[in-house]
C-alpha cells in the first residue's frame, strides 16, 4: 500500500478535469471525454500521468535496486520444464521457475521463442517534449488532442509546472533532423496552428525534443511456451494514441503475479510442487482479449486523429480552394455522432480496468478522487469553460502591425475599462493607450470586462474595429454595441492591419524578447 500511495501522490490527476479533442487550426473543442465517472462510478482513482521516470524509481525502490541488474542484456535461454536457466551477453548464467520477458518491442526473448517477426511501421514519426509551461487553461483542461490532416498534437499536464507534448506527422520511416533542428522542423510543420499548440512549441527547449518512429506488433493468441512468457510490448506492443502501453504492461503484471499467488498457495494446501506451466496459460487467458480490444482502439485512434478535416476541400490537392468556404466535412460530422456513441463505452472499457472483478485487491485500494463542482458543466458549455480561465488578458502587436509595438494588459476590473486612441486621455477613469496611426480615431474603441468576458466597442470610429476570429472569420463591430471577443481571436483598430492585436490569455506575462510575426505565429527574435 505505501508503493501504492507513493505513485498515487507522485502522479499529476488530469481525470478531475476536461480532456478531449480539438481543431488544431482553431483550438475550438471537436468532443469532450468524461474520464471521471468510469472510475469514480467503480470506486477507482481517476486518470493520473506521471514521469516514466519517476514511476521506474518509485518501483525500483520497492523491490530493491540490489537485485537489479542493469546491463545484463539476455540473449538466450533453456527451458528443461523444471527450470529455466537464462544467458546473459556476458556469459553468466542464472537460473529460475520461470521467465517473464518483458524487453521491449524489440524483445529478443520473444524472437527466441518464436523467431524473427517484424514490427509494423504506423506510418508516423513521433517528436516528443516536455516544457515549463503553464497554460491559461490548466485548471479546467487536463489534456488535449488537437487534430490536423495526416498529423496531429497531443499535450498533457504533468504536474509540478510543465507540460508534456508529443507530435505526430505521416511520414517515411528512418527521417533524421538536421543538427538541432527539429524546433525548427516542428514550427514548419505545425504552421498556423492555434495558440496553445505555438506556444507550447516554442517554450520547449531545443535538448528536451525527442523524436521516433513509431511501431507497433499485431495482437498473438500465444504468449509463451513452457515456463517462459511475455509482458507489456514484447508481446503486445501498441501505439501511444491512448497512453495505454505502459498501463497494459502494469496490468500483466499485476494478473501475471495474482495468478502465481494463486499456484503457490494451491501447492501449499495441496502439498504439490507449484504448477507454473498453468499458471502462465490462465495469465495469458486472462489478459489475451483486453489488450487485443485496446490495440485496436489504439490503432482506430489514430487513424481517427489523423484523417480529421474541419472543412471541405482539405487534402484536395487542387480543390483545395472550397476550405476558404467553410463547408463542414461530413466526415467531421459523422465522426462526431460516432464518437458521442462510442466514446463512453471506450472509456468505460479502458479506464475501468478489473474495476467490475477486483479478486485480490485490497479495499483499500479502491481510492476516489473529487472533481470540480462545475465540471458537468464544462461538459456542455464551452462559454462557461471560458470563464472559468483564472489568467491575464493581453493584447500583442502583430508582427506586421507598424503602428502596434507594445503589449497592452487588460485589466478584469470592471471599473476600469481601457479606451484606445490616438492620444492619451489622461482623465479618463480607466486606461488610456495611445496609438500612433492615421487610421485610428482620438476616441476609436473602448475594452471592457464583464461576468468573466471582455468586450469591445467601437467609439464610431472613422475607420471601424474589426474583429478576426481563431477560424478566420473577420467583420467590422457596429458602432456603440459592445462585441465580445475570445483567446485567440485578432482584433484591429483601422482597416489598414497597421494596428492589429492578438488576444491572448497567459498565467504568466509575456516576455519582452517574444513578438506576434505575420504569420501568426509567436517568434522569438
Amino acid at each position: 500500500m505505501g508503493v501504492a500511495e507513493e505513485v498515487m501522490s507522485a502522479g499529476c490527476i488530469t481525470g478531475d478535469r476536461i480532456n478531449g479533442l480539438v481543431d488544431g487550426i482553431s483550438g475550438n473543442w471537436y468532443i469532450k471525454f468524461d474520464t471521471f465517472s468510469p472510475a469514480a462510478e467503480r470506486g477507482l482513482p481517476v486518470t493520473r500521468v506521471i514521469s516514466r521516470i519517476t514511476l521506474q524509481q518509485i518501483l525500483a525502490r520497492a523491490v530493491g535496486e540490489d537485485i537489479i541488474m542493469n546491463e545484463s542484456n539476455v540473449v538466450d535461454f533453456k527451458d528443461d520444464g523444471q527450470k529455466v536457466t537464462v544467458i546473459l551477453e556476458s556469459g553468466l548464467r542464472y537460473e529460475g521457475d520461470l521467465l517473464v520477458g518483458a524487453d521491449g518491442i524489440w524483445s529478443k526473448v520473444r524472437r527466441n521463442l518464436f523467431g524473427p517477426t517484424e514490427a509494423i511501421y504506423s506510418g508516423y514519426t513521433c517528436y516528443t517534449g516536455i516544457a515549463d509551461f503553464v497554460p491559461a487553461d490548466i485548471e479546467t483542461v487536463g489534456y488535449r488532442v488537437f487534430l490536423g490532416h495526416k498529423q496531429y498534437f497531443v499535450s498533457s499536464d504533468v504536474g509540478g509546472g510543465k507540460m508534456q507534448w508529443y507530435a505526430f506527422h505521416n511520414e517515411p520511416a528512418g527521417g533524421v533532423d538536421a543538427p538541432r533542428g527539429k524546433k525548427e522542423r516542428l514550427l514548419k510543420l505545425f504552421e498556423g496552428w492555434c495558440d496553445n499548440v505555438i506556444d507550447l512549441l516554442l517554450t520547449t527547449d531545443e535538448d528536451a525534443i525527442l523524436r521516433r518512429d513509431i511501431y507497433d506488433r499485431r495482437p498473438t493468441f500465444t504468449w509463451g511456451k513452457g515456463c517462459v512468457t511475455l509482458l507489456g510490448d514484447s508481446v503486445h506492443a501498441m501505439q501511444p494514441n491512448l497512453g495505454q502501453g505502459g498501463c497494459m504492461a502494469i496490468e500483466d503484471s499485476y494478473q501475471l503475479a495474482l495468478e502465481l499467488d494463486k499456484a503457490w498457495r494451491k501447492s501449499v494446501d495441496s502439498r504439490t510442487p507449484i504448477d507454473v506451466v498453468s499458471s502462465l496459460k490462465r495469465y495469458e487467458s486472462a489478459r489475451r482479449l483486453r489488450v487485443a480490444v485496446i490495440h485496436g482502439l489504439a490503432r482506430m485512434a489514430a487513424i481517427m486523429a489523423s484523417t480529421y478535416k474541419a472543412y471541405l476541400g482539405v487534402g484536395l490537392g487542387p480543390l483545395s480552394f472550397l476550405t476558404k468556404f467553410r463547408i463542414p466535412h461530413p466526415g467531421r460530422v459523422g465522426g462526431r455522432v460516432f464518437i458521442d456513441v462510442g466514446m463512453p463505452l471506450m472509456l468505460n472499457w479502458v479506464l475501468g480496468g478489473n474495476g467490475s472483478n477486483l479478486e485480490g485487491r485490497s479495499l483499500q485500494c479502491r481510492l476516489s478522487d473529487k472533481a470540480n463542482d462545475q465540471l458537468r458543466r464544462w461538459f456542455a458549455d464551452d462559454d462557461a469553460l471560458e470563464r472559468a480561465l483564472n489568467a491575464d488578458w493581453f493584447l500583442f502587436p502583430m508582427g506586421n502591425s507598424t503602428a502596434a509595438s507594445e503589449t497592452i494588459f487588460l485589466s478584469r476590473d470592471e471599473k476600469k475599462p481601457c479606451i484606445i486612441g490616438s492620444v492619451s486621455h489622461p482623465n479618463f477613469p480607466g486606461v488610456s493607450i495611445a496609438i500612433s496611426s492615421p487610421q485610428v480615431s482620438k476616441m476609436h474603441a473602448r475594452i471592457s470586462y464583464k461576468d468573466g468576458a471582455f468586450f469591445v466597442t467601437d467609439l464610431r470610429s472613422e475607420h471601424g474595429t474589426w474583429i478576426i476570429d481563431n477560424e478566420g472569420r473577420g467583420y467590422r463591430a457596429s458602432p456603440n454595441i459592445p462585441v465580445r471577443f475570445h483567446p485567440s481571436d485578432v482584433i484591429e483598430f483601422g482597416s489598414d492591419k497597421k494596428a492589429a492585436f492578438r488576444v491572448k490569455a497567459m498565467k504568466f506575462p509575456p516576455r519582452k524578447d517574444r513578438q506576434w510575426s505575420s504569420t501568426d505565429c509567436m517568434k522569438v527574435n
